[in-house]
């Protein structure tokens, strides 16, 4: 909101998109609870909007790409399922990169999975125990497409080479 207000200012009709993408994202995460899934759609659409509104503060630190097979567009995955992936990239990587870094959102079908990439700028951090809350996003979608899919479903995240961090999901297309 902070981001916004000051953009109130220098460039209103920017801010007033922003508050369009902050409405839509908040009324998504409102009503996510409701839905056990959504459109991949739906999903890429919040996902959009949150990433608008990292623009605001982190400017031309944040880039970010969406490649979307788009045969898969009405398949329905958990909500917020990317977005979540989206957001630690941001936290814990691209806000800590001097001169931020890149995002890239892919879905590519197969005969049995959506699979579904973030991958951004960065690398994986060893844990300390002083971040001990690091990992509960990435371990509540894991337990949630557990829940969904059973074992067929899968998230792993890796560092791809020196450069990226890839999040990788597997929604098996028999369960949908």
């Amino acid at each position: 909101l902070n981001n916004i207000r000051s953009l109130v200012i220098e460039d209103s009709e920017r801010a007033r998109d922003s508050i369009t993408h902050l409405s839509d994202l908040l009324r998504f995460s409102i009503q996510f609870d409701q839905f056990e899934k959504v459109s991949l759609d739906k999903e890429v659409a919040v996902v959009k909007d949150y990433l608008n509104l990292e623009a605001i503060q982190l400017e031309e630190r944040l880039q970010y790409e969406f490649r979307m097979d788009q045969t898969a567009k009405e398949i329905q995955v958990p909500p917020m399922i990317i977005q979540t992936l989206v957001e630690n990239a941001i936290k814990h990587s691209i806000n800590e990169l001097p001169n931020g870094g890149q995002i890239i959102v892919e879905s590519k079908l197969d005969h049995e999975y959506l699979n579904l990439f973030v991958m951004n700028t960065g690398q994986l951090k060893t844990r300390s125990n002083s971040s001990n809350r690091r990992g509960i996003g990435i371990n509540n979608s894991k337990e949630r497409l557990r829940l969904l899919y059973g074992h067929k479903a899968s998230l792993h995240v890796e560092n791809m080479n020196e450069q990226m961090v890839c999040a990788t999901i597997k929604i098996p297309l028999d369960k949908i």
